[in-house]
């Protein structure tokens, strides 16, 4: 079953902190679709809750040197 939820993101400065923490969320399986804003600092992602879940994908933006809440 797919869901959708919204990740507060610290530490983001410009463009290519967005683009990185897009990358690996959607890099990420069972992730459908992730959109990350580097203004006001987070990621909306839609994901399947049979293959991850929402502390998995934190856990990705923490380990690229982020801080997913």
């Amino acid at each position: 079953m797919a869901t959708t939820t919204t990740i507060k993101i610290e530490g983001m400065s410009c463009g290519g902190c967005s683009g990185k923490a897009t990358r690996v969320l959607t890099g990420l399986p069972g992730v459908v679709k992730a959109e990350v804003t580097l203004k006001p600092g987070q990621a909306v992602v839609e994901f399947d809750t049979a293959r991850i879940d929402r502390e998995a994908l934190c856990v990705a933006i923490n380990d690229v040197g982020f801080k997913a809440s």
